[in-house]
C-alpha cells in the first residue's frame, strides 16, 4: 500500500506539472523554456514539483517576474510584470503558469486524489 499511496502522491505533481507546461504554451518564449524544466518528483514520504537548473537559472523569474526595471522603466531581464505574494493590484494571485495551473486544476486533482486514498484505504482496511 506504501507504494500505490506514493504513486497517488506523484500521479497528483506530474498532472500538475502537464497543466503548467500546458498553461505556458501560450505565453512568451522565456515562460514556455521555463515551464519545460517543471518535473514532478517524488521520495518515500512526499513528492514534489522541482523548477529550474543550471541551464534555466530564469526559471523563478519566468514564473514570478520582476519587480526591477531599467532605466527606461520598462521590467528587467525580459521578465514580465512581478506576480509574488507582495504583488497588490492583480487579483488573480501569483504566477504566471505553474501557480495559476494549481488555482484552476487543484480543486479536481485534489477530489482526484481524495478518491484514490480512499480507494486505498477501504482496500487496506475493509469493513
Amino acid at each position: 500500500m506504501r507504494d500505490e499511496v506514493k504513486q497517488a502522491n506523484f500521479d497528483v505533481a506530474d498532472k500538475l506539472t502537464d497543466a503548467a507546461k500546458a498553461k505556458a504554451s501560450g505565453l512568451s518564449r522565456q515562460q514556455r523554456s521555463a515551464a519545460q524544466s517543471l518535473r514532478a518528483t517524488k521520495t518515500q514520504n512526499y513528492a514534489a514539483i522541482r523548477m529550474g537548473s543550471a541551464r534555466k537559472p530564469y526559471a523563478l523569474g519566468a514564473e514570478f517576474g520582476a519587480k526591477k526595471r531599467t532605466r527606461t522603466g520598462t521590467v528587467a531581464r525580459g521578465f514580465s510584470p512581478w506576480r509574488g505574494n507582495q504583488f497588490d493590484g492583480w487579483a488573480g494571485g501569483p504566477g504566471y503558469f505553474l501557480h495559476p495551473s494549481i488555482r484552476e486544476r487543484g480543486p479536481q486533482l485534489i477530489q482526484e486524489y481524495t478518491d484514490k486514498i480512499d480507494r486505498l484505504m477501504s482496500e487496506a482496511f475493509p469493513e
